[in-house]
């Protein structure tokens, strides 16, 4: 029996020996369940299909409204679904203020309404088991049977792109929970950072990538940018050559890792979509992305065999490992 003394996800491995491998689908409605590389569950009652996905926020102490919302707005958004409903647990400490709790929930409702989407329900509760707030999000979304993405359809050449900047949502946990510990990086990357809390949906992404043959979507969260390829490879069966040179990264997220010593590779960014898609549709893809301000970047391709690696210009190769704890755990202990 193992005790777990690290915080974070449990590895791909433990996930599925302790728990994927106890689950079981016997219903007919049920397309597909949520699995390695796979944050999304998909039903079919007739009609459009339901995609559904549930997360928990647990490492940020500001702005914990919006980020339980868009967190799960962007899973169900790599089905290029639209976000209908949102249930929400919130889990809160005792000496909790109803100021605390009419913050977090009007922070929540700001961010449903930038997304089009209703809150519905869920459960809140004060408890002593927790020593900060916690919120979980469950969204419901609904796509049409002709506009989700097709993993049967992906082909060696394929590009992978990604949309935005590594480490998104990393750096604004972190430049605003631990300002004070980064105010060596100077007041205008600290503001650099603070402002990523309003680029932490891919809802556009997904919107957009439902009129291109896309393979595969997967919005990058914890295990960071090398996380989320690692586990799209694994989900897609395939391999992938990665140039690390062209992956965006933003000074800020570059001054907080440092000062952090953390990998910002390694780091959450919520806000980023990892994109599979036909290598004849990139351009366009990004072209429609750059009229709505967004940035998209090939950053590599769909190889042979399932080698998962780091390519430079000179031949040269570095293995991309399983994702493990993400790097903002680390980079709290350090800042707080």
């Amino acid at each position: 029996m193992k005790v777990y003394k690290d915080v974070g996800k449990l590895s791909n491995e433990e996930l599925d020996a302790l728990i994927l491998s106890k689950i079981k689908s016997k219903r007919k409605e049920v397309l597909g369940a949520s699995s390695i590389g796979e944050d999304t569950a998909m039903l079919d009652f007739g009609g459009d299909l339901i995609v559904l996905s549930s997360d928990p926020i647990t490492g940020a102490a500001e702005n914990l409204g919006a980020l339980a919302i868009h967190i799960s707005v962007n899973d169900v958004a790599t089905k290029s679904a639209d976000a209908v409903g949102v249930l929400l647990t919130l889990l809160l400490p005792v000496n909790t203020t109803s100021e605390d709790i009419e913050t977090i929930m009007a922070d929540a409702q700001k961010a449903a309404d930038a997304v089009n989407m209703d809150i519905i329900g869920g459960h809140t509760e004060i408890t002593d088991t927790v020593s900060k707030p916690i919120m979980i999000s469950t969204v419901v979304g609904r796509v049409s049977k002709d506009k989700v993405p097709d993993p049967s359809k992906v082909r060696i050449g394929d590009v992978v792109a990604m949309s935005k900047y590594a480490g998104l949502e990393g750096t604004a946990i972190l430049t605003t929970d631990c300002a004070d510990a980064l105010k060596d990086i100077g007041e205008a990357l600290l503001r650099e950072g603070q402002a990523l809390v309003d680029q932490l949906s891919v809802q556009a992404e997904g919107e957009v990538a439902a009129d291109f043959s896309i393979r595969a979507m997967h919005d990058v969260t914890e295990g960071g940018v090398e996380g989320a390829i690692w586990e799209m490879a694994q989900a897609l069966k395939v391999g992938m050559a990665i140039d690390k040179e062209a992956i965006p990264v933003l000074e800020s997220t570059k001054a907080v890792a440092k000062k952090a010593e953390v990998d910002l590779y390694r780091l959450i960014s919520s806000g980023s979509m990892l994109v599979v898609l036909a290598k004849d549709d990139f351009e366009a893809m990004e072209k429609k992305l750059h009229d709505r301000g967004i940035l998209f970047t090939k950053i590599g391709e769909v190889t042979e065999g399932d080698r998962v690696v780091y390519k430079n210009s000179r031949g040269g190769e570095e293995e991309i490992a399983a994702p493990g704890p993400d790097a903002l755990y680390g980079a709290l202990v350090k800042l707080q």
